[in-house]
């Protein structure tokens, strides 16, 4: 077995298999569009590749998508060295062919090859189907608990400072303090657009409007959001609260947003730094609840990357 980078007609070939698994809500036509338009995306055009997993007779086994994403190990006096991570997508073996372990294979030869980058730092998925799978090729599972938050009425603007707009990416992204860990994985404007992108796809499929702002400041404070894939839900991206008030002002602006644009929910998925958060969180519209499926799991790519046990994985990051 061996591995090889697909081509754009082999990438085709994929795309009518993987239909019966993440076609929700399209037809195969519409999927296969979908696939394309994503792959056109500037994130996906700057770091994206398809890898095939093949037998001696070249016959596909297994396949995934690789995504360059930005990452930062910070040295013992504090400062950041930036480098490439790779975040791992779309893990498929035909039903036909599991069983055999191809998937592992596939993961254990793709680290290989990522390891021989000469940034390279981790790779990062979220896996659908537990952690047992991925554990086998030195993945390790983060915490995964979302927060669901009902939707309010009113206008979102009212709390907050200001609303933000898709174009804004960039410099609200600049506004979001790092994490104060050894090692982590930061996304760029492009990545957020990709999410952004994904929901223009399904908006109309959904019956739901997107929503006409991207997040909102409050004070020092930073909130990035939008609908983003097959439920018709407000997803934050990013979440930089400085403040216990500040941080109300930005969930309760997400729930506004939401019932302005038709959307049956906030979603936010709980990172380290929200700790203090939580009290707010309880009651009033709001759950906690394990999360389905989108388990952050992450494997070092090379010597001295740490995995820290309170590794942030925004809802940014996933692919």
């Amino acid at each position: 077995m061996h591995l090889v980078a697909a081509t754009e007609e082999q990438m085709v070939q994929r795309d009518a298999l993987t239909y019966s698994e993440w076609g929700k809500l399209l037809s195969p036509e519409e999927y296969a569009t979908r696939e394309k338009r994503l792959r056109a995306h500037p994130w996906s055009r700057s770091g994206m590749r398809t890898w095939l997993l093949c037998a001696g007779d070249g016959g596909v086994l297994a396949s995934c998508e690789t995504f360059r994403t930005g990452s930062f190990l910070r040295t013992d006096g504090g400062s950041l060295v930036p480098g490439d991570s790779f975040a791992i997508a779309s893990v498929f073996t035909e039903e036909r062919l599991r069983g055999h372990g191809y998937a592992t294979r596939l993961m254990d030869l793709l680290a290989t090859e990522l390891e021989l980058q000469p940034r390279t730092h981790a790779a990062i998925l979220f896996s659908d189907v537990g952690p047992r799978i991925y554990a086998r090729s030195g993945y390790q599972a983060l915490p995964a608990w979302d927060w669901h938050l009902s939707p309010t009425p009113g206008d979102p603007a009212g709390p907050v400072d200001s609303l933000l707009r898709e174009d804004g990416l960039a410099t609200a992204l600049g506004r979001l303090r790092h994490p104060d860990v050894p090692f982590f994985f930061w996304p760029t404007p492009a990545q957020l657009d990709w999410h952004l992108e994904r929901g223009r796809i399904y908006a109309r499929h959904l019956g739901c409007s997107l929503p006409a702002s991207a997040g909102a400041t409050a004070g020092a404070s930073t909130i990035l959001w939008g609908l983003v894939g097959r439920s018709p839900e407000l997803t934050v991206l990013m979440l930089d609260a400085r403040s216990t008030s500040e941080a109300w002002a930005l969930l309760e602006a997400a729930r506004r947003e939401a019932s302005r644009s038709g959307l049956s929910r906030v979603v936010l998925w709980e990172e380290p730094s929200h700790a203090p958060l939580l009290p707010l969180l309880k009651g009033g519209g709001t759950t906690r609840v394990a999360r389905d499926g989108s388990l952050p799991m992450v494997r070092p790519l090379r010597p001295g990357v740490p995995v820290p046990p309170l590794l942030p994985a925004p809802r940014g990051l996933w692919v």
